[in-house]
């Protein structure tokens, strides 16, 4: 029965892959005849770069309007909105089954930000350029939908991006300072912050100059190179020495230091198997996938990076729609 079971499973997963493979952008033609009435057409939420694959949402014949509450997607570092290639899949799991659930273009959208050539992953970090964009794209989202609240969904370094954005204020990074304005968080119905790394990386300890931008001490993922008597090993559970104050990334340091909720509900998902952050995500004795404000998480036992975003899908659907943890 087990193996039958998980057959179903199997099978299931394959049949939404190759649908989800199928859901197209960019943009709806009204949404971008709004975005250019407004005056956002230098942020190019469309990214036509990526033809139909660089952006989704909008209203349509068949959607006029928003009834749920509009969900916005953030990917992760070298992703982009929609399904690209087996390395870049996007938000379009989640997608298609929000859509099979009920949901309209007009309530489902996500941009691409940067480009996804791994190759460029460490030279990311948290930049004004893409924390203004970022915030200017839920911007639009609130008011051409006139929604008065939107659920955010973020994957990754899409989690970090999203609390900043949402959290706002001023900011100051390698390509200068920038002011995101007030706090949305009174906008935002629903935070989901799937495989963050809201503490920093274990990979990035020691300033690795390899990766020096995605590990900056300001805007990166630096995690401290020491808390209390442990030095250079934030990845062991249980820590040999107890551990307390510890120092990290300027910019994780200030979102956690902001103990007001991102929205109504905040939920942080993680796996104890992520092959990208590695030490069963802890750091320094606590997960760094761990929103601090959250009112409820999830940990899977086996999932991949990706696949916590990939195969979640239901849970994501059920936090949105419900408020509740599966």
């Amino acid at each position: 029965m087990f193996f039958i079971s998980m057959h179903i499973t199997f099978l299931a997963l394959v049949t939404l892959a190759a649908a989800s493979s199928d859901v197209k952008g960019p943009l709806t033609d009204d949404f971008q005849a709004w975005l250019a009435q407004h005056g956002y057409d230098s942020y190019d939420f469309v990214r036509s770069d990526y033809g139909t694959q660089g952006s989704y949402g909008g209203k349509t014949a068949n959607a006029p309007k928003a009834v749920n509450p509009p969900v916005v997607f953030i990917h992760g570092n070298s992703d982009a909105a929609l399904h690209r290639s087996s390395s870049v899949t996007g938000w379009s799991n989640s997608i298609q089954y929000f859509l099979e659930q009920g949901y309209t273009t007009a309530e489902l959208y996500a941009t691409s930000w940067q480009d996804t050539n791994a190759m460029n992953a460490q030279s990311r970090t948290h930049d004004c350029k893409d924390l203004v964009r970022l915030r200017k794209f839920l911007e639009a989202v609130l008011a051409y939908t006139g929604a008065p609240k939107i659920s955010v969904v973020g994957h990754s370094m899409g989690v970090t991006f999203a609390r900043g954005i949402i959290k706002g204020g001023t900011h100051s990074a390698k390509d200068g300072k920038c002011d995101l304005g007030a706090p949305l968080n009174k906008k935002v119905e629903v935070l989901i912050g799937i495989s963050g790394a809201n503490y920093g990386l274990c990979s990035c300890e020691g300033g690795s100059p390899t990766f020096e931008k995605t590990c900056s001490k300001e805007n990166g993922f630096w995690p401290g190179n020491s808390c209390g008597l442990n030095t250079l090993d934030c990845g062991l559970n249980p820590l040999p020495w107890p551990c307390s104050g510890v120092t990290y990334s300027s910019y994780l340091m200030k979102l956690n230091a902001d103990k007001t909720a991102e929205g109504d509900y905040v939920f942080s998902m993680w796996s104890l198997a992520d092959n990208l952050i590695l030490y069963e995500t802890m750091v320094w004795g606590r997960s760094t996938c761990h929103i601090p404000t959250s009112t409820g998480k999830i940990v899977y036992p086996a999932y991949t990076h990706m696949q916590t975003k990939e195969l979640t899908f239901k849970d994501q659907y059920q936090m949105i729609k419900f408020h509740t943890i599966p």
